[in-house]
C-alpha cells in the first residue's frame, strides 16, 4: 500500500515527510534512528503539523474504564509523553512509560508526570513481573513499520485481572499485523473481554476514520 495514502491531506511537507519516514521503518535500527532525530521536534510535528488526536482519545478511553486514579498505569510506546500528559490531566498520578527510544523518553521525563521509565522491545519478553499494572494504554505504536500483535500476550501478562488496556491500531494494519485475529483468539480463550470498540480519526485532517480504538480487559 503506498505510504501517501496514510498521510492526512493539507499538512506541511515537513510533517508529511517525517510521518512517511515513520511508516517506512523496517528494523529496530531504523526506528531508533528516526526517533533519535525526531525526539525534540516530535510534539510540534504531530500536534501542530498533523493535528494528532490519538493520545488524548486513548487517554479518554482508559479514563472511562478505570475509576481508580491511584492505579499503576503502563504507557506503552510512551514516546514524548503526549498520552501520559492527557492521562495525568485526568487525575492519574502513577504512570510508567515504556519505549524503545531513550531520546523520546528523555523528552517525556521533562514533563514530570511519570513514576518510572522502562526501555524495552515489545517483541521481546518484558522486564516486569506478572500482574503488576492496574491499567495500560498505547497510542501511535500499533501502525506501519512498528509493532505487531505478537506483543499482546506480554502486555496482557503484566496487567492485573480486571485491568483495562486502551489502545489504537492504524486501520490499514488492523488485519495485516495480526490484531484482529490475535484479539479474537484471546477473547475466544476467555483471556480478555472487550469493553469498547470503535473507529475514529487519528488526525484532525483525516478525511474519514483511520484507526481502530478499543479497550480490552484482562480476565
Amino acid at each position: 500500500m503506498p505510504i501517501a495514502k496514510t498521510v492526512p491531506a493539507n499538512v506541511s511537507p515537513e510533517a508529511a515527510a517525517l510521518l512517511e519516514r515513520a511508516y517506512a521503518i523496517d528494523s529496530d535500527a531504523s526506528s531508533r534512528a528516526l526517533y533519535r532525530d525526531w525526539a525534540e521536534t516530535y510534539d510540534a510535528t504531530m500536534l501542530d503539523g498533523l493535528g494528532y488526536l490519538s493520545p488524548a482519545t486513548v487517554a479518554r478511553l482508559l479514563d472511562a474504564h478505570l475509576s481508580n486514579r491511584a492505579a499503576a498505569v503502563l504507557d506503552v510506546g510512551c514516546g514524548t509523553g503526549l498520552a501520559g500528559k492527557s492521562l495525568f490531566e485526568r487525575g492519574f498520578g502513577c504512570i510508567d512509560g515504556l519505549d524503545l527510544s531513550p531520546e523520546m523518553m528523555r523528552v517525556a521525563e521533562r514533563r514530570g508526570i511519570y513514576r518510572a521509565f522502562i526501555a524495552a522491545d515489545l517483541h521481546q519478553t518484558l522486564p516486569m513481573p506478572d500482574a503488576c499494572y492496574g491499567g495500560a494504554m498505547a497510542s501511535g505504536i500499533f501502525t506501519h513499520g512498528h509493532v505487531d500483535a505478537r506483543c499482546l500476550d506480554e502486555l496482557f501478562r503484566v496487567l492485573r485481572p480486571g485491568a483495562p488496556f486502551a489502545f489504537t491500531v492504524k486501520l490499514e494494519v488492523w488485519e495485516s499485523l495480526g490484531f484482529r485475529d490475535k484479539l479474537a483468539g484471546l477473547k475466544g480463550r476467555g483471556a480478555i473481554t472487550e469493553l469498547a470498540f470503535t473507529h475514529d480519526r487519528h488526525y484532525e485532517n483525516s478525511a474519514q476514520p483511520d484507526g481502530v480504538f478499543c479497550v480490552y480487559q484482562r480476565v
